[in-house]
């Protein structure tokens, strides 16, 4: 028997953390997904192999550690998967000194055409954020 997603009901325990355990956590985990445009799949790979690295720094200067991106097709379709951790206290003002940094703002000039937003992103988002349902550390 087949679930739509309005019946699946989220659900938490020992290794699934509760909304309210992940936000009050020390290191807050994020993961995230967008679709890869074919055509400039290699461009996306050759700014990814060596970075800015005022970019770099940007980003371990906002508290984020542990940041990867990964490449994977499904059903003939290339999608970008993030995941990062935040070690800061104010998750919001250090979000929004990498987005008004005027290189990160040259970055995201080249990176977003590689790059096609999902339906299910968050308004004004490009990126749209995963749910978490396993956690061991």
């Amino acid at each position: 028997m087949t679930q739509s997603s309005n019946e699946i009901t989220p659900l938490y325990g020992s290794t699934n953390p509760t909304p309210q355990q992940q936000a009050t956590a020390e290191v807050k985990r994020f993961g995230s997904v967008i679709g890869l445009n074919p055509e400039k799949e290699q461009y996306y790979r050759e700014l990814h192999a060596n970075a800015w690295p005022t970019i770099v720094d940007i980003i371990r200067n906002a508290n984020i550690r542990n940041y990867s991106i990964y490449i994977t097709e499904i059903e003939g379709k290339k999608y970008l998967f993030s995941y990062f951790e935040y070690v800061g206290q104010n998750f919001d003002a250090d979000m929004n000194r990498i987005a008004e940094h005027s290189e990160t703002k040259r970055w995201w000039a080249q990176t977003d055409p590689c790059q096609f937003p999902l339906p299910s992103r968050s308004p004004g988002g490009q990126w749209s954020d995963m749910e978490m349902v396993f956690l061991m550390e």
